[in-house]
């Protein structure tokens, strides 16, 4: 663990537990915008914490990190991107338990969940977190069930909030969600959860032909099926998405949109058929 330190709404549900694939490790960093920034796939814990140190000590901020497992170890997916901003903390490899207790801590300093993702490790759900200090209501929740989760989604949205974060994993063999919601305006948006990778498909070439673009996607296992939890907004600008990625085909993906002027802006890994999968969303 490190320190770093409406609005269309429509969800699914679905579900039950999983693990994950096999690795490859891969750097790059370049000017997709006007800002440097790195990212980084297939890190054991001890790699992922020596690149989090390297770039955080070279100014660079963690702004995604993706946890997922690969025959009973933990692999991290992540990007870093250098650009100013408040301050911020992070952790990773936490239990439910630390999770809560470093959640009460950072929150209790004034610090807001920027992100969260679960994952899991045979029967135990671990979790990789981002705060920052902001402010603003928000509303976050985690080890939810596919029905509690709907239930949070109902309740929040009704109030005003929106769907900023959701990831999927496992705890004991059934599915479980963690979440953020920020009270915040802006423009249409909708989100999804457990869909299969055929759902998913088709839910993606729904809304992106009416006008909106992929902000969030959450790839996770459960018996052995991978489902995906997505959100988008209504919104302009080129991008690129694609799921279901062997290693060497997201690396291939990577580097053509890299050189064609994209940025990765979100990765998740998670396994299916005893490797590694990854779904990523890049933009120009």
């Amino acid at each position: 663990m490190k320190n770093a330190i409406s609005v269309l709404n429509i969800t699914r549900k679905l579900a039950v537990a999983g693990l994950a694939g096999l690795l490859l490790s891969t750097f790059v960093s370049g000017p997709a915008s006007a800002q440097a920034w790195a990212a980084r796939h297939g890190m054991t814990g001890a790699q992922y914490q020596a690149e989090f140190n390297k770039y955080t000590g070279q100014g660079y901020r963690l702004t995604d990190v993706s946890g997922y497992s690969v025959n009973g170890t933990a692999y991290y997916a992540a990007i870093w991107q250098k650009t100013g901003g408040p301050a911020w903390v992070a952790r990773h490899g936490m239990t439910s338990s630390k999770y809560q207790a470093a959640f009460n801590q950072y929150t209790g300093m004034g610090f807001a969940p920027a992100l969260v993702d679960g994952y899991d490790l045979g029967a135990t759900s671990y979790f990789a977190a981002i705060w920052q200090k902001s402010g603003g209501a928000w509303v976050a929740r985690h080890d939810m069930t596919s029905s509690g989760y709907q239930a949070e989604f109902n309740n929040w949205t009704s109030k005003g909030y929106r769907l900023t974060d959701v990831t999927g994993y496992a705890a004991n063999g059934q599915v479980r969600y963690a979440a953020i919601w920020k009270k915040q305006r802006g423009g249409a948006w909708v989100a999804r959860h457990g869909m299969t990778g055929a759902q998913y498909q088709a839910a993606f070439n729904q809304y992106t032909s009416q006008g909106y673009k992929p902000s969030h996607v959450d790839g996770y296992t459960v018996n052995g099926t991978p489902y995906y939890a997505a959100i988008w907004t209504k919104g302009s600008g080129a991008y690129v998405a694609r799921h279901g990625l062997t290693s060497a085909q997201y690396q291939a993906e990577f580097d053509k949109w890299i050189g064609k002027g994209y940025r990765l802006h979100d990765v998740s890994g998670y396994s299916a058929g005893g490797s590694a999968r990854y779904a990523a969303i890049w933009y120009k």
